[in-house]
């Protein structure tokens, strides 16, 4: 199925991403990047971060990202991309993680 990126764009760069001729150029460069694990800004303009590519993963999982403050932060969690309920198997793995369980209240 391949890889999907996860990009952050700032609104306020825009003027200077449509006017630079290597945005695509360092996007696609950032994409390889980050494969090492880290979020790698992208400049266009004067803007130092017009984007930021936070990761790259395998299409097979949904990859949660809190985004905010002109960057993205991956949840370090993976959600099978055709799971019944995607936001439920998310929620129960991160409350494991941190020693709770989920019991749903009474109607």
């Amino acid at each position: 199925m391949g890889f999907n990126t996860t990009v952050v764009v700032l609104n306020d760069a825009l003027g200077s991403i449509q006017r630079d001729t290597t945005f695509g150029e360092k996007l696609a460069s950032a994409i390889l990047q980050v494969a090492l694990g880290k979020p790698v800004d992208v400049s266009a303009g004067g803007h130092c971060n017009a984007a930021q590519v936070v990761e790259s993963h395998h299409a097979d999982s949904l990859i949660p990202i809190l985004v905010g403050g002109n960057c993205g932060l991956e949840v370090k969690s993976h959600v099978p991309w055709n799971a019944d309920d995607p936001e439920l198997d998310l929620l129960r793995t991160l409350a494991h993680r941190r020693g709770y369980t989920l019991k749903k209240r009474r109607a």
